[in-house]
């Protein structure tokens, strides 16, 4: 009995064992320890979060790019772009710390399958408070 207790305690402590993370290690998200300050919180800010394409013939390509600025004191990072339907494509958009002041754009494509006016949504996730903004997309889809 005594032999099975002290197996089950050694893989207890071998399958919770622990490490302190270093500075610059970073989470699963890609952020660093220096990305997140809650004393200096990065705030993101769009020109605009709402695009209206107007009229868009069905399985046209339009374009678009939401710009934005890091208008916080902490470096800004976005961990994540993602549309809310396969007609929504991403492009490049910045992958590392954006510092106060600086700024990008998250550009997309968009290509509509059905007919009718359309909403769409591009969820980008930050180091922000919320860390979820959503951008967005409205068509009125002809055609088809």
């Amino acid at each position: 009995m005594k032999k099975i207790f002290i197996g089950l305690l050694a893989i207890s402590l071998a399958t919770s064992s622990c490490t302190l993370s270093d500075a610059n290690e970073s989470d699963a998200s890609g952020l660093t320890a220096e990305d997140i300050d809650p004393k200096n919180p990065p705030v993101i800010t769009f020109e605009n979060a709402d695009v209206d394409f107007g009229d868009v013939a069905v399985g046209s390509t339009v374009a678009y790019e939401f710009k934005f600025t890091n208008t916080g004191t902490g470096n800004l990072v976005i961990s994540d772009a993602k549309p809310s339907c396969g007609c929504t494509a991403l492009k490049n958009w910045p992958k590392g710390a954006i510092k106060p002041g600086e700024g990008g754009s998250i550009p997309i494509e968009f290509t509509p399958k059905g007919s009718g006016k359309t909403y769409k949504t591009v969820s980008v996730i930050t180091n922000c408070t919320p860390s979820v903004i959503k951008l967005q997309i409205t068509a009125n889809v002809i055609g088809g």
